[in-house]
């Protein structure tokens, strides 16, 4: 019979050491999380979110600030400048996991500050047509002043019920997307 080592020697068991202390060097230096050049040593589904997270916001957004800025200064004219500007598109960076996305989209549905169209266009989708309701800004219909609280209740059949308030629209200025 003959003896085999089953375990590494500790010349190797350093060396091997060494390479993930490199990994994680690299990474620092170049404000990469470890998840994104492969070491998941100490990484689990809640943090690797939270460092993309802080990826886009600490190492990207800078640099990205910096491009946005030397294009406009150096590829627009000074009459172009008012009504035309370069904006990188992060946000599918920034997307959180589905269920999160849909929570919040509910919510800004709900509170009347995003139509089915606002949400439709945040998750690449075809638009559903004006007349369809795609454009409709909806509040909850639970939530209404307090001095109006039960106004359907006490009109009767010989009133009319009130009519609900036209929806205002306002006109926001438009820009071009480079």
């Amino acid at each position: 019979m003959k003896y085999t080592p089953i375990s590494v020697s500790p010349e190797q068991a350093q060396f091997l050491e060494t390479r993930k202390f490199q990994i994680n060097e690299i990474a620092r230096i170049f404000r990469i999380p470890p998840h994104m050049i492969g070491d998941l040593e100490k990484s689990s589904f809640s943090n690797i979110e939270q460092q993309s997270l802080e990826f886009v916001k600490y190492t990207l957004d800078p640099w990205v600030i910096r491009w946005e800025q030397a294009i406009t200064k150096t590829l627009l004219s000074p009459c172009e400048k008012p009504g035309v500007y370069v904006k990188f598109n992060v946000e599918g960076l920034l997307r959180g996991d589905y269920q999160s996305r849909m929570e919040g989209y509910a919510v800004a549905r709900q509170n009347g500050w995003m139509s089915a169209n606002d949400i439709r266009e945040l998750e690449n989708l075809d638009k559903i047509p004006a007349e369809a309701g795609g454009d409709l800004y909806l509040v909850n219909g639970n939530m209404l002043p307090l001095s109006l609280a039960g106004a359907y209740a006490q009109t009767t059949e010989s009133e009319p019920k009130p009519e609900p308030a036209e929806e205002p629209t306002s006109e926001s200025s438009v820009r071009r997307r480079i």
